[in-house]
């Protein structure tokens, strides 16, 4: 019986390093002096009643999910070699949660792609929330590369949110637009939110989404 136990304490361990490993996995940015950068994967949030659109097939939550988690794929630049797509939807929403140890300031950065050409991403298309109030950004271009070797990019969207002590929600909401060829409403490809702040952040990581997928969808 002592033997079990203390298996089960290393497990946990074991598993409470990957976890750290896995806030700092998306890119190579580094936090400012007196901040940590800490990363949320967007293939890990809970995407069980997100309803997303692609070019010409629907997919909703974790199937949502696009990769394979391969080494090529993560050398591509695809953290943990997965990334959300199918974001083609008016009003689709991705909600990352969060909490917070003290109120502080954060710089926020959302790692994008795009399959729909070269796109400029606004808050007239594309919003950014925190706790219900929207984020003011300038354009941010997003250059366009084929979905199986999708390029990603780092979008600083602000360096003065406001994290709150407790809870947090970061909400990727997309309105209404022309991105898909003039005509239909796209979106960005999405591969994680990075947020920078000398606050301590934690939240639960959905890590099984992958697994939880009836197939490995393509996005057109």
């Amino acid at each position: 019986m002592k033997t079990k136990r203390i298996a089960t304490v290393l497990l946990a361990g074991v598993l409470a390093v990957a976890a750290v490993a896995a806030f700092t996995a998306c890119g190579d940015s580094t936090g400012t002096s007196g901040s940590d950068t800490y990363v949320m994967e967007a293939e890990y949030i809970d995407l069980d009643d997100v309803s997303g659109a692609g070019i010409s097939s629907d997919q909703s939550g974790v199937d949502m999910i696009y990769g394979d988690g391969t080494e090529a794929q993560k050398e591509l630049g695809w953290s943990n070699g997965y990334f959300v797509g199918y974001t083609y939807s008016s009003g689709l929403e991705l909600n990352f949660v969060f909490d917070s140890d003290k109120d502080a300031t954060a710089t926020v950065i959302l790692r994008l792609g795009s399959e729909l050409g070269d796109i400029n991403l606004d808050p007239t298309n594309f919003s950014v929330i925190l706790n219900g109030t929207e984020i003011t950004y300038s354009s941010m271009y997003v250059e366009n590369s084929s979905i199986d070797s999708m390029k990603f990019t780092d979008k600083t969207v602000t360096s003065s949110a406001s994290v709150k002590k407790g809870e947090n929600t970061l909400t990727l909401k997309v309105l209404s637009n022309t991105l898909m060829n003039g005509t239909k409403t796209g979106g960005p490809c999405v591969d994680c939110v990075k947020l920078q702040t000398s606050a301590k952040l934690t939240w639960t990581d959905k890590t099984d989404n992958p697994d939880r997928r009836g197939s490995i969808g393509e996005l057109e």
